[in-house]
């Protein structure tokens, strides 16, 4: 084999061993992971080629796939591979280059087993599936799983053929179509692996294994657990997997269950459903020769289709936005600052917002000192965090005995006892400038002088709150959104006087527990909120002219928002909502006037979801309209009142709007940083790339033309920024690829 080549073949047999045991390891030169590229590719059929001649001269008894990369088996195909190619041709050529090569590993004439202890990944998973097993170890960071469909794509290099054969339907679907990962215990518990072994002296384990097993591999035995056939076993799953009628009813409910929660806006999982049905998908044995090849062509063509898709482009180009946050150090390139490794912590304020922030934390096994000025809100603190691992414990994600130790990690206080010890504070007090300026005064003096000092503020000037502090430099903001649980996006906010270090610490400490985060300055609103109130003060404009409630947010549903902006507005708290849009009126004018409405809701007492009624009545799980609040508004609904196409403008418009001012302003440095903050941060629909991506693809042009047509009926809200309507007139778009 070619000295760089991307694998090494080892004979692993000494002379008087009696199994000819060999191995081949998988080392991408110059990388990080091993991915499935052009070059990796070719290498890989020229071992195959080598292995093909080994096994005519029965040289080798069985082999071992192994990677070369710490916590990395194989990541998948080369995205930057993917992303470049042009026509549904060269896309489908892609698959069924990577399936025959899958193929042909398929049908080596010796038992081949995947030692997976990393990452293992799409292509990567796929590859393993074409083994004639896969051991894991039980390291629980080694995950397994088909991520295809978070990009727009299915398993092209036959994970939709030869996963539901190993698994059962249910199992599979439950893979492909939501993109999950699997560790070593869970995969063999699914029936996906062979075995789970001690990460401890992993290899020789498998080769123990491997050695061990030799004679059911050669036979084609089944060594994996039998799956719980229609994801429930017994009788009646078999029933469900092993009879047409079943079957019909699987793939009926798959598609219902997708289309429920994609709203068709996200084509891939349905494709791969087809492909599946197509295919004749069920638990089986392994397929080969011509049936083989009908149900890869078929495989094949589905990725060439989804490939070129503008839903694919923009995963695809979400999935670099967020590659390069991983990357980087949220500093300017050139700037040098060590980041302090946050190894305690501390909250400061025990409400819903900082429980959750100490539930995070202990999740990632941080201890955390969560403080409050009496027992009744410390109690509500751990009772916030307790629900949320209970949850976990309820969907077997911790066992009993782990929820119990994440939870005492979590260390609630009255005083500042164990302050010196903290790396991190979280201020997470009440959204009030005197009260927050009072307990940092306090807790600058109950820390040590390496503290980095953080506040959760939303709304509240970072730079005023610094100044108060002897050392200002390590102040920042770090602004989770509501629930922390589930939201993936932390605005990282410079202070006027914040050190490189203090945002470098933050910014990497937010990705050491699981965020995404951006670097924002300290402007009103910073960057989310700001972009989002237009949006939510423009839907209550239509619900005053008369537009229903349940229509706004059907519109906006539509378009792919994860919620109606009516609901938004409950969710976050429609008092809250209220205080926030009087501080960006009083910092930007009459451009962000607040419409009249909320504060009619707020003296009703309907503050939202919190207290089960706003524009909508809370019941449980259930929302409903309540007819009172028209008569609250002073409004009369009709149907048709605005037309779709003008909610939808009117919403989305000024946005794209305030997007731009915020670049001329620099809250953010660049428009993918705008469209991440606004995916992570909004659940601005992934598939149309971003805020300003679906700017760019609705011509910049076009958009000044409506926000011109609106600002003639409206005024100032609509007002098109001078950045923009330059733009528009060169010609040019916030990307310029």
């Amino acid at each position: 084999m070619d000295k760089v080549s991307s694998f090494k073949l080892i004979n692993e047999s000494k002379p008087d061993d009696q199994t000819k045991l060999w191995s081949v390891v998988f080392d991408v030169p110059g990388e990080k992971v091993n991915k499935l590229g052009r070059k990796v590719m070719d290498d890989f059929e020229k071992l195959i080629v080598e292995l093909e001649d080994l096994g005519k001269r029965n040289a080798i008894d069985a082999l071992l796939l192994v990677s070369g990369k710490p916590g990395n088996f194989i990541a998948g195909a080369d995205i930057e591979m993917i992303r470049s190619v042009q026509t549904v041709q060269e896309a489908y050529n892609l698959s069924r280059a990577g399936q025959l090569l899958a193929d042909r590993w398929e049908d080596l004439p010796f038992p081949t087993v995947a030692a997976v202890n990393g990452a293992a990944l799409g292509g990567g998973c796929e590859l393993t599936l074409a083994c004639s097993a896969v051991i894991m170890s039980n390291d629980p960071a080694v995950k397994i799983g088909l991520p295809e469909t978070m990009l727009g794509l299915v398993p092209g290099m036959g994970g939709c053929i030869r996963l539901p054969r190993k698994v059962g339907l249910a199992a599979a679907f439950d893979l492909i179509l939501t993109g999950k990962t699997l560790n070593g215990e869970r995969a063999a518990k699914a029936g996906l692996i062979e075995a789970c072994l001690p990460k401890e002296n992993f290899i020789e384990g498998v080769k123990a294994w491997t050695i061990r097993n030799l004679p059911a591999l050669r036979d084609g035995k089944r060594l994996a657990r039998e799956p719980k056939l229609g994801g429930m076993g017994g009788p009646v799953g078999a029933f469900m997997e092993k009879t047409p009628i079943g079957r019909a009813i699987i793939f009926k409910k798959a598609r219902e269950g997708v289309l429920a929660k994609t709203r068709g806006h996200y084509p891939a999982p349905v494709e791969a459903i087809d492909i599946v049905q197509n295919t004749g998908g069920a638990y089986a044995s392994r397929v080969r020769g011509g049936v083989r090849t009908k149900a890869m062509i078929r495989e094949a063509e589905g990725f060439g289709r989804l490939a070129v898709t503008d839903v694919s482009k923009n995963l695809i180009r979400l999935f670099f936005m967020t590659e390069s946050v991983k990357k980087s150090k949220g500093l300017a390139e050139g700037v040098q600052a060590e980041a302090v490794k946050i190894e305690n912590a501390a909250v400061l304020g025990a409400g819903i917002m900082g429980g959750g922030i100490a539930q995070l934390f202990a999740e990632k096994n941080i201890p955390t000192r969560l403080r409050d000025l009496n027992n009744q809100a410390l109690a509500l603190g751990i009772q916030a965090a307790g629900k949320i691992f209970q949850k976990q414990v309820q969907r077997k994600r911790l066992t009993r005995r782990q929820y119990l130790q994440k939870m005492n990690l979590i260390a609630p206080v009255l005083d500042f006892a164990g302050f010196k010890a903290t790396d991190l504070v979280v201020e997470a007090v009440v959204e009030n400038m005197e009260i927050k300026l009072g307990v940092l005064r306090e807790l600058e003096t109950q820390i040590s002088e390496t503290c980095v000092i953080a506040t959760n503020t939303s709304s509240l000037s970072v730079s005023k709150m610094q100044s108060v502090l002897s050392r200002p430099g390590r102040f920042v903001g770090m602004h989770f959104f509501n629930p922390v649980s589930k939201m993936p996006l932390i605005e990282v906010i410079r202070g006027d006087q914040t050190s490189d270090f203090a945002v470098s610490t933050v910014f990497q400490f937010s990705k050491q527990i699981g965020k995404t985060p951006i670097v924002v300055s300290d402007r009103p609103g910073f960057l989310v909120n700001r972009l989002l109130m237009p949006y939510l003060n423009e839907a209550t404009y239509c619900l005053g002219e008369g537009a229903k409630i349940e229509d706004i947010d059907r519109v906006m549903l539509k378009f792919g928002m994860p919620m109606g902006p009516m609901e938004l507005i409950d969710e976050v708290g429609v008092d809250v909502g209220e205080k926030v849009a009087h501080i960006l009126h009083d910092a930007f004018g009459e451009r962000i006037l607040p419409g009249p409405l909320n504060s009619k809701v707020v003296k009703a007492g309907r503050l939202g979801k919190k207290n089960g009624k706003g524009f909508y009545v809370y019941e449980g799980r259930e929302k409903r309209i309540d007819p009172v609040i028209y008569e609250i508004l002073g409004v009369k609904p009709k149907s048709g009142a605005l037309s779709d196409m003008e909610i939808l403008e009117r919403c989305i418009l000024p946005m794209i709007n305030e997007a731009a001012r915020c670049l001329d302003e620099k809250v953010v440095g660049t428009a993918a940083e705008v469209d991440l903050g606004m995916i992570m941060g909004t659940g601005f629909p992934p598939f149309r790339g971003g805020l300003l991506s679906y700017a760019d693809s609705l011509g910049l042009k076009m958009i000044i033309d409506k926000l011109k047509k609106y600002e003639q009926r409206f005024g100032a809200r609509f007002q098109p920024n001078e950045s923009l309507i330059t733009k528009a007139e060169h010609g040019q778009k916030f990307y310029s690829e």
